[in-house]
């Protein structure tokens, strides 16, 4: 996707005047995008009346807390973690997930030594159940392949731990498939890996090629009337083509890769004037369910132009609705 200088002043002048809103008759609270103005990888979640943003900058982990989403713009940031020089995961902190599992606080994240190569899961765990407490190295979480992993995630279901993550199926960086492995622990997998979801779909493989990798990585799980499902990131996050594909549980076993039946086409796609949404993250507001991800701030913008949006998602029958990414000054009300 390329623009000239004319039409990309055509497209934003198009995007903006298209943000002058419909409508005065709000009530509650009234939310427009961005969240925030600069990040990647957003990881919100509420646990017990509070709202908590877990993120990765400047080489440490940090995460600042809110009983108001809204307020965790302006709350101050905590950090938590910085992992000391020289180790195997001392640089290249990406998309780390705050879980509280047992009464106690854990953190996932990907990590290396400056060679991506390299990169693999790890995860700390606070001193005790508080958010304050501290928090210490607790090691490595992967399975005995040891290959190229990012973006873990761990969830419950049917009585299970697993862990789900994106990770290579060699050595060599040609695409991102999607793992999952049974855990016996919050820090331990007990199971070989077993590959659920590989970019095989032209959608899933936008942006890539001339050596770029195929990618499907960033899992987040939903959960609705008992149906599980996968919420993924697709096409090269690098490119205009960043996107959200959808898993959805329709057997019994998660580790069956039979089990799992792909949506055909994109569920969360970019638009004229929203490009890139994708590695997402989900949270409530009251009773409401909202989405939280990252967009690019222009075309081409790349990695260095990212910033964080949310917006409300809904259900049907089959499965979560999320529409089209809302535009920046959009009026969204918070019930």
């Amino acid at each position: 996707m390329k623009y000239s200088i004319f039409s990309l002043l055509l497209l934003i002048a198009a995007c903006t005047s298209s943000k002058v809103p419909t409508t005065t008759e709000q009530s509650g609270v009234i939310f427009t995008n961005p969240l925030f103005t600069s990040g990647a990888d957003p990881w919100i979640t509420f646990v017990e009346g509070a709202y908590y943003y877990c993120y990765s900058r400047g080489g440490a982990l940090h995460v600042k807390t809110a009983k108001n989403i809204l307020d965790l713009r302006t709350a101050e940031a905590m950090q938590i973690w910085q992992p000391p020089a020289d180790t195997k995961y001392s640089k290249e902190l990406w998309a780390p997930e705050l879980h509280k599992i047992e009464g106690r606080w854990y953190v996932y994240f990907a990590a290396d030594d400056g060679d991506n190569a390299n990169h693999r899961m790890y995860v700390l765990g606070s001193k005790d159940g508080s958010i304050g407490s501290g928090f210490e190295f607790l090691g490595q979480v992967g399975d005995a392949s040891d290959k190229w992993a990012i973006d873990g995630t761990v969830f419950t279901h049917g009585g299970k731990s697993y862990f789900m993550w994106s990770g290579w199926k060699g050595d060599v960086n040609e695409a991102q498939h999607l793992y999952i492995a049974e855990m016996a622990s919050p820090t331990e997998i007990s199971s070989e890996r077993v590959l659920v979801s590989s970019p095989d779909q032209d959608w899933e493989q936008r942006g890539s090629g001339n050596g770029l990798p195929t990618i499907n990585e960033g899992p987040q799980v939903l959960k609705k009337n008992g149906r599980l499902y996968i919420v993924y990131s697709a096409s090269g996050s690098w490119s205009n083509f960043y996107c959200l594909g959808l898993l959805r549980l329709d057997g019994v076993d998660p580790m069956d890769p039979a089990a799992w039946t792909k949506h055909p086409e994109p569920v969360f796609e970019g638009t004229d004037c929203v490009l890139s949404p994708g590695h997402c993250s989900f949270t409530t507001i009251g009773d409401q369910d909202w989405i939280v991800y990252h967009v690019t701030g222009f075309p081409g913008g790349g990695w260095n132009s990212r910033y964080v949006k949310m917006q409300p998602f809904y259900w049907n029958e089959a499965g979560p609705l999320f529409g089209k990414p809302v535009e920046d000054g959009v009026l969204l009300e918070i019930r």
